[in-house]
């Protein structure tokens, strides 16, 4: 068990970041999205922050994970190197972390990253991979993060500025120093004497101070630790309830064909994400007009099934129906699907009137 936790942070520990720059676009800002890891089958939160410093792009990541029920994370300052259309990182220091064990010394991950904009995102995805050790062989993974414009929400932006490095992020407006207040100086009016007057007798007044506002400090809110959410390896059984419900109106709505893939397995695994902000889109899997998964919710956590095709011969055909469009229609995710060793990965979109399919045809 303490060897697999060594492993497990030694994936995590010095994972870096994926990030893509070009001289065209400007690609400085917050990426968020998932990191899926081989050597456990699970898929973990992850985001990246890149920046701009002296012409020269700079990043840091924070990866969680979760071990024994537990999430962990870990804070780190990136190396960013660009190549053609690719991004390669590299960790070069660990910033924070609350590692339940001391990492690792040695051991350190490549990630190989390509930029895409599709609809108007950009999206960084690509696989990992860890050096060989003498303790540990090489982990390998795969990454897909979105950029997004609203980092107020972001906990490794948040992490950075309790680090005191808010400053270093170029893609954040920096607070603009309050203004100084401007202060008067009054001058003193000496009393000249009147002839023969007998001076009244004045009350004293003292002169008044300069009224200071004073700001009672708010009370900080006590946010308790969100429990750890952790992904589940397989799709739960459907009960009969989800199975009647699902694809109700699949007859009415228009099939399109999106991809043709080319696979050698007698097994398939699919593993279903959200493909951009987490705004309740739920689909279900129509394979061959039998639904396998009926009324998915799509989140950053893996929702996978294994179909076998050892007795299949003709093609397959995967259907996904949407049931609901979320708060941001239409409904879209992604779909990996491991054939092997390949990985194949697919977004999709759909709406209450069209349904995105992909057909599987087994290679002779």
């Amino acid at each position: 068990m303490r060897y697999y936790k060594y492993l497990v942070i030694a994936c995590f520990a010095f994972i870096f970041s994926a990030k893509v720059f070009s001289q065209s676009s400007d690609m400085t800002g917050l990426w968020t999205g998932l990191m899926y890891n081989d050597t456990t089958e699970l898929s973990y939160r992850y985001e990246i922050a890149i920046s701009e410093k002296n012409g020269n792009l700079v990043g840091y990541s924070q990866t969680f994970f979760i071990l024994d029920g537990q999430e962990y994370f870990g804070v780190k300052k990136l190396r960013i190197t660009v190549d053609g259309n690719k991004i390669i990182t590299q960790d070069v220091k660990l910033l924070d972390n609350n590692y339940p064990i001391k990492p690792p010394k040695g051991v350190y991950v490549i990630n190989v990253l390509n930029f895409e904009e599709k609809n108007s995102i950009g999206v960084l995805s690509g696989m990992f991979e860890t050096n060989r050790t003498k303790q540990y062989a090489p982990a390998t993974g795969y990454i897909h993060v979105e950029k997004k414009n609203d980092v107020g929400k972001s906990e490794l932006v948040k992490n950075l500025q309790n680090l005191g490095l808010g400053d270093e992020l170029s893609f954040i407006e920096k607070e603009k120093p309050a203004e100084p207040i401007a202060i008067v100086k009054t001058t003193e009016v000496k009393e000249q004497p009147v002839a023969k007057v007998k001076p009244v007798k004045e009350k004293a007044v003292k002169e008044k101070e300069p009224t200071v506002a004073k700001v009672k400090p708010s009370k900080e809110k006590v946010v308790k630790e969100k429990e750890p959410i952790v992904a589940k390896a397989e799709v739960e059984k459907p009960s009969d309830a989800k199975l009647n419900k699902a694809a109700q109106n699949f007859n009415d709505r228009i099939i399109e064909t999106i991809q043709s893939v080319n696979y050698t397995s007698d097994s398939l695994v699919l593993s279903l994400y959200d493909n951009g902000e987490i705004d309740g889109d739920t689909v279900s899997v129509i394979m061959n007009g039998e639904v396998i998964m009926p009324m998915v919710g799509l989140s950053t956590n893996a929702v996978r099934k294994t179909i076998y095709t050892k007795d299949i011969k003709d093609s397959i055909q995967l259907v996904m129906y949407a049931e609901t469009l979320g708060s941001i229609p239409p409904n879209t995710g992604l779909l990996i699907v491991y054939d092997g060793k390949d990985r194949y990965e697919i977004r999709f979109s759909g709406d209450l009137k069209k349904n995105a399919a992909i057909v599987f045809r087994k290679k002779e």
